[in-house]
């Protein structure tokens, strides 16, 4: 089976995610919400993720177009999206420490964790997967930055949609 027709998906969807993050901080600030750093930070995580996502949808596909063999197209777009999910995986806590000193949430530390294991499968990509399972560990990989952005996402809009009706100032 071709994967570049759901790689197509889930970059369209991890651009629409990233438009709606910037929705959403419209949206609380229409609902009286003030606009912090954090909030700030956290919108611009999103975003990044969903522009990860998006880039790590289409670089097979941009690869295989430029003639490259399916297995090295997987093998070289696993190798870049395992240094680029993993960098930011790695870094996440300290910068998230610089603009929100407070303890990590259990959902927040989970999420971080499962970023450094999609990490390091796509690196396990690179070198290790058989050949046949090449396409299926990657989208997986892509996938799973998508659906934890997605429940990243969930946790942070019900917490701050709740001090914004109620009125309490948001706890990070």
């Amino acid at each position: 089976m071709d994967a570049t027709g759901y790689l197509y998906t889930i970059a369209t969807v991890g651009m629409t995610f990233a438009g709606l993050s910037v929705l959403t901080m419209i949206l609380r600030q229409m609902l009286g919400g003030r606009i912090t750093k954090w909030d700030s930070w956290v919108t611009r995580t999103w975003v990044e993720l969903g522009f990860m996502t998006t880039f790590g949808s289409i670089l097979p596909p941009l690869l295989i177009l430029f003639a490259a063999p399916a297995p090295i197209a997987w093998r070289v777009s696993s190798g870049v999206m395992a240094v680029i999910l993993g960098g930011w995986a790695l870094t996440f806590p300290r910068r998230r420490q610089a603009v929100n000193p407070t303890r990590l949430p259990l959902q927040v530390v989970i999420y971080a964790l499962a970023m450094d294991i999609a990490a390091l499968a796509l690196a396990a990509n690179v070198v290790v997967v058989p050949g046949e399972l090449l396409a299926g560990v990657y989208a997986a990989a892509v996938t799973a930055i998508l659906v934890g952005a997605g429940l990243l996402f969930l946790f942070a809009f019900v917490h701050w949609y709740d001090a914004t009706i109620g009125h309490e100032p948001p706890k990070s």
